[in-house]
């Protein structure tokens, strides 16, 4: 079940397994045993997963049926898609994604140096 989950769930956001692998920092490989059941992700990459997708372990597990609605947070562009990234261009997505995975402390410190080099 995670393995049709995930495929799932990357095919919704328009991305490739190398953007997802790239985002957890792992190989394309490894990313694809996931995806095809042949390795199941470790609960820390699960972690990682479910943040950068905003949803819940259990969706990504199968043991949600439904997929949680999401949060809608400050600077958050909510639509008809999965979510609100999904109108995004990809590059975009991987930047929401990887910001997704930042420690609460750091996300500061992460906008600022956004905010650094779009000057």
């Amino acid at each position: 079940m995670v393995a049709e989950t995930l495929k799932k769930v990357r095919k919704e956001h328009n991305l490739k397994q190398q953007d997802v692998a790239t985002i957890l920092g792992i190989d394309r490989s490894t990313y694809t045993f996931y995806e095809t059941g042949k390795t199941c992700p470790s609960l820390p990459t699960m972690i990682k997963l479910a943040k950068a997708y905003d949803c819940t372990i259990g969706y990504l597990s199968g043991t949600e049926e439904n997929h949680p609605e999401r949060r809608l947070k400050e600077g958050y562009v909510a639509n008809s898609g999965a979510d609100g990234i999904s109108t995004l261009v990809k590059e975009e997505q991987l930047v929401l994604m990887c910001y997704r995975l930042i420690p609460e402390e750091k996300k500061d410190e992460a906008i600022e140096y956004l905010r650094n080099l779009a000057k």
